[in-house]
């Protein structure tokens, strides 16, 4: 006879109730490691950075370059730094695309706008110039939605100021129609 939480079984249909028992408590460590092996699962409901919304902010960049008759490249990441989006508009230098890709990885690497990274430089802060895959120029922009950065903006073929702004309005403007 064994005592299972307060029951009593014969042997036989202890070993039942033992091995169910294991059963589910592999089931539940299997849970348990699959959410914290695929957080997305229970963030579905939020939002990514996915084709469709990287080309939301590209549109965003195109009309506020537009605007100011500038030519750009505008790239889009996503919170890990991988390329989602590229667009070089017509008549932009080829070395802005290459560009815009670094400074939205500088950007989501360091969770700032890269205008940040070239303001430190130019104050005297030599170490930023030393940190890996960072282009301590402005034109990076962050893309956070509540508290969460969901990628970046990289924009390049103006002067540092100049791709700067239009990153951080295009952000700012495409943030506003996503809500």
């Amino acid at each position: 006879m064994i005592l299972f939480s307060g029951l009593s079984f014969s042997s036989t249909e202890g070993g039942r109730v033992r091995r169910a028992a294991m059963r589910c408590a592999v089931a539940a460590s299997c849970l348990l490691v699959a959410g914290a092996v695929f957080p997305r699962a229970a963030l579905a409901h939020e939002r990514t950075m996915d084709l469709k919304t990287s080309l939301a902010f590209i549109e965003r960049a195109k009309q506020a370059a537009d605007a100011i008759h500038a030519h750009v490249a505008i790239a889009i990441v996503d919170e890990g730094g991988n390329l989602v989006a590229l667009e070089k508009m017509d008549g932009t230098q080829l070395g802005s695309m290459k560009l815009a890709i670094m400074k939205a990885k500088t950007s989501v690497n360091y969770a700032r706008p890269s205008a940040d990274m070239e303001h430190a430089l130019n104050g005297g802060n030599y170490m930023i110039g030393t940190l890996p895959d960072t282009l301590p120029a402005g034109g990076g922009y962050p893309i956070t939605i509540g508290n969460r950065m969901i990628g970046a903006l990289g924009l390049s073929g103006g002067e540092g100021e100049t791709d700067a702004n239009l990153a951080k309005e295009a952000v700012t403007t495409a943030l506003q129609a996503l809500k």
